[in-house]
């Protein structure tokens, strides 16, 4: 199962100076650690060395750009119970030595005070050497049987995860990008903001009974807001995938400017409950909260996804039976690498089905105790959600009264337990009347639930790509029944 070292792409094997860490340095640092370390136990290092180059522009002129790198290594140490971890940023000698040596003091305070777990199979607390005894290396049959599970190595897919257009996209190449979409805007007497960014990274998990992971991965994206002079039209597109190539920024671009165009003056219509048509841009920006799905969360009577007695609701419907969502590593739109920072492998998985509960997250130490099987169930917020066959047009069609919504921001939790939300709509509000968008309307804010909304479904659309943060989601269009706009906002 080791990952050989091509996967790193040959335009990064020439660098004299690499942007972020191969297979091989994140090893070589690995064994410097370990070679540090006394005490017994077992020692886990997670390695996320990063690159970023981007470039910023506002009020059609570029207002900053630059790449910068970083190494964040996290030293997990377990004994028998007694866990503990410590991160940094800094991997010279030095600066590795004291990030092993605070995580032995911590480990020592965790043994001691840790209680019956660790009491229970390790008596010999005196001979642990955390107090400096450099005489005394770590073993691998100082761990509990779990740990030695966990560090057996778990089969994993190869998606395809890293594209040279992203890694290459330098400087030179994002101010060609942008130039020309700055040059529009200017032309159409509009003013244009966004950001553009393509990033890579190296993914390891190395510890001292022999596992060794390493996965390397890129990401690009394009975000852009485009203002009316006056300030009463605004309009918002972005995207994000793996591969720079796929991402079309004259056409996300026309779309923002579009949406400008077709926002200003808007007018106030009372708040209210309305049929509302969301983009998949604001179906995103809403169901976000429902990907955070912690199975012991659950059990302990916490969250959406609770019953009484530690039971949860997996086997019982919570959707519209038309919402499936899946994820899958190696699923060409939203594939990620294979395995989470822990080590733990993804797997494909259908967390809603057909609108039934079937999974929830867990990571492999809770397959292990709880279900008894070696392996777990990360979930990397990347999702595709299963769609329909309507367009924006015949939802807009199809409705008597309803507002078009293009995305929500600063959308915030308000009650976990029934994922209530409250935020603003944002860069684009149309009321329809009669099967046609008639004006532009002014912004609301919001306050609803997922749980709500995605029971309350008349149509969806096609399911495509849309922006996110650190993952990558599929959904598609939705027209909802009784979406609730609480208050008139003048933000645009």
């Amino acid at each position: 199962m080791e990952m050989k070292e091509t996967m790193i792409p040959p335009t990064q094997k020439d660098e004299p100076v690499r942007r972020f860490l191969s297979e091989t340095a994140c090893n070589e640092l690995a064994n410097r650690a370990k070679g540090m370390a006394v005490g017994g136990g077992d020692m886990t290092l997670e390695i996320n060395s990063h690159w970023q180059g981007n470039i910023r522009f506002a009020k059609n002129d570029i207002i900053s750009g630059g790449d910068y790198r970083n190494t964040n290594v996290t030293i997990n140490r377990d004994i028998l119970g007694a866990r503990t971890f410590v991160s940094f940023n800094r991997i010279d000698d030095s600066s590795l030595q004291a990030g092993v040596r605070r995580s032995e003091r911590l480990l020592r305070n965790e043994a001691f005070s840790g209680g019956r777990q660790f009491r229970t199979h390790y008596k010999g607390l005196d001979s642990l050497g955390l107090a400096g005894d450099k005489t005394s290396k770590t073993t691998p049959g100082d761990v509990d049987a779990v740990s030695a599970l966990i560090q057996t190595i778990e089969p994993f897919s190869r998606p395809q995860v890293f594209f040279d257009s992203t890694y290459n996209l330098q400087a030179p190449e994002r101010l060609k990008a942008v130039e020309p979409l700055l040059k529009t805007a200017r032309a159409e007497n509009l003013s244009a903001a966004g950001f553009i960014m393509g990033s890579a990274e190296g993914l390891a998990v190395i510890d001292t009974v022999g596992r060794s992971l390493y996965y390397p991965y890129t990401r690009a994206q394009y975000t852009i807001t485009v203002r009316t002079p006056d300030g009463t039209g605004s309009g918002w597109a972005g995207v994000n995938f793996r591969d720079w190539d796929r991402i079309d920024s004259e056409k996300i671009t026309r779309i923002a400017l579009d949406k400008c165009v077709r926002s200003k003056n808007p007018v106030a219509v009372e708040p209210g409950r309305y049929t509302a048509i969301l983009e998949p841009q604001a179906v995103s920006d809403i169901f976000s909260t429902v990907m955070n799905n912690d199975r012991v969360q659950a059990e302990l009577g916490s969250g959406p996804w609770a019953l009484e007695d530690g039971e949860t609701k997996i086997g019982l419907k919570v959707f519209d039976e038309r919402i499936t969502v899946s994820a899958d590593p190696m699923d060409p739109d939203i594939g990620f690498p294979p395995f989470d920072n822990h080590g733990d492998v993804y797997h494909p998985v259908n967390w809603i089905e057909k609108g039934v509960l079937k999974e929830l997250s867990y990571d492999r130490r809770y397959g292990i105790n709880s279900l008894g099987i070696n392996k777990g169930l990360p979930n990397s917020g990347s999702y595709r959600m299963s769609g329909g066959n309507d367009s924006l047009e015949d939802m807009i069609k199809s409705t008597k009264r309803g507002i078009v919504v293009t995305r929500f921001s600063n959308m915030r939790l308000v009650d976990y337990n029934s994922l209530l939300m409250s935020g603003y709509t944002r860069d684009g509000l149309w009321l329809v009347e009669n099967g046609k968008v008639t004006r532009a309307i002014k912004n609301f804010r919001v306050l609803e639930s997922p749980l709500f909304i995605f029971n309350n479904l008349e149509t969806l659309g096609a399911p495509q790509q849309v922006f996110s943060n650190y993952s990558s989601v599929v959904v598609p269009p939705a027209k909802v029944r009784d979406f609730s706009f609480t208050a008139l906002i003048e933000a645009i």
